[in-house]
């Protein structure tokens, strides 16, 4: 140990997993304990080796390093329920494993869909994780591990590259070897296109149909992703200039299917039958009902809280947090299950509802940055201020470029006011 305190730890640990894995007993997971960041190519290495990985982390940690894991263990999450310190009222609320599944399978499809190249899988299991922060506050919706949720996800023909770690449509997407960017595969003589309308036109009533027939045979709402890949595979190749759309959205949005209605929320498109069907994805805490202005809003900020890890919450549920955790500072001693509870009851009086768990996600993540509950200045403005900074210098970490505009417009979601174009 230095004067500073510094150990040589890291390397031990690095050196006594590679010796373990090469080991003649084949150990299936490994668990590490620490934030250090340094440990991601480990954890690459052992998923290409195809090992579960696991990460307890008592303190911030990046967002490449969190990617890289399959499992994160929850700080809160061990004090209560394996060091067994928990509260009269359960931390948590149960989520819909149900709902949160058919979020990941529409989310894994549309990232497929609008990707140009296969998708790395450490970038596909942050997108999930940010996207809907539940699915690793689960396990993965109750399946352990990211790459049993995927497994488990009806998401045929894709298939997984274990040699590039990657996701790819193997109609669309191919010869990806070597770093070259895949090629797209010609449309197949006779497979619907634009230059025959008769013939377009036929395959868009038959497209209608199919999507109005699996919605009336479904008991709840459909994700726009999976129809599509129901398309695909009725009609091969139409992914190709999809009927001269361009893309699966704009052909859906020429349709009329009969009793099918198309709704987009938490930046996603869902088919459902309003006379049979509701769509709550509530549970997952992410933005809902929002118009194409207020989506490309959200694209902006989404792309400033993947840095630090904090899910998309709407505006109003942000403003209402910090105006909860001012409020909980001011009237009692810091005890971060009692603060939580607090902001979570006073964000549901103001009937912006959000969970323990995002309430706890947040105020960690000002703690870890720095911020001290007992000592810190704790007004609402002073809160806004310090999570900005945070997101902000999570950004310059993780190499996010952010301008003048970007800090314009976190500043105006966190406080829940209209967007206005900068001078």
């Amino acid at each position: 140990m230095t004067k500073a305190g510094k150990t040589s730890t890291d390397i031990h640990m690095v050196l006594d997993i590679i010796d373990v894995l090469q080991a003649s007993t084949r150990y299936d997971e490994f668990i590490v304990f620490s934030a250090d960041a340094d440990f991601t190519p480990v954890l690459r290495k052992l998923r290409r080796e195809d090992r579960r990985t696991t990460i307890f982390a008592a303190g911030a940690t990046s967002a490449s390093y969190d990617a890289s894991a399959d499992l994160i263990v929850d700080l809160d999450a061990f004090i209560h329920d394996a060091l067994g310190f928990d509260d009269e009222e359960a931390a948590r609320e149960t989520p819909n494993l149900e709902s949160l599944l058919a979020q990941a399978e529409g989310l894994v499809w549309e990232t497929v869909d609008n990707a140009d190249q296969p998708v790395p899988l450490p970038g596909l299991t942050k997108i999930l994780a940010t996207r809907i922060p539940a699915l690793p506050a689960t396990e993965w919706a109750g399946k352990g591990t990211f790459f049993a949720l995927l497994k488990s996800l009806p998401l045929d023909p894709l298939r997984i590259d274990r040699e590039e770690n990657t996701l790819l449509d193997p109609r669309r997407l191919n010869g990806h070897a070597n770093g070259t960017t895949a090629a797209r595969v010609v449309m197949p003589s006779g497979s619907p296109n634009k230059s025959d309308p008769r013939q377009a036109a036929q395959v868009a009533d038959q497209l209608s149909r199919l999507i109005a027939d699996e919605v009336a045979e479904s008991n709840r709402p459909i994700a726009v992703a999976r129809l599509a890949q129901l398309a695909r595979a009725e009609f091969p190749g139409i992914e190709v200039t999809w009927l001269g759309h361009g893309s699966w959205k704009k052909l859906l949005e020429s349709l009329r299917p009969p009793h099918v209605k198309i709704v987009w929320q938490q930046l996603a498109g869902w088919a459902l039958d309003p006379d049979r069907h509701t769509l709550d994805l509530a549970a997952a805490g992410t933005v809902a009902h929002v118009s194409a202005a207020d989506s490309a809003r959200a694209a902006k900020v989404s792309r400033l809280l993947e840095a630090v890890d904090l899910p998309l919450l709407e505006p109003a549920k942000y403003r209402a947090q910090l105006e909860a955790l001012s409020m909980a500072l001011d009237d009692q001693p810091y005890v971060l299950t009692n603060v939580t509870k607090s902001m979570r009851d006073h964000c549901q009086r103001l009937g912006q509802p959000v969970s323990r768990e995002q309430c706890l996600r947040l105020l960690r993540t000002l703690v870890y940055d720095g911020f001290n509950p007992e000592a810190d200045p704790h007004g609402f403005e002073d809160l806004v201020a310090m999570t900005c900074g945070v997101i902000v210098s999570a950004c310059d970490r993780e190499g996010v470029p952010v301008d003048d505009a970007d800090r314009f417009e976190l500043l105006q979601w966190m406080t829940d006011q209209e967007a206005e174009a900068v001078e």
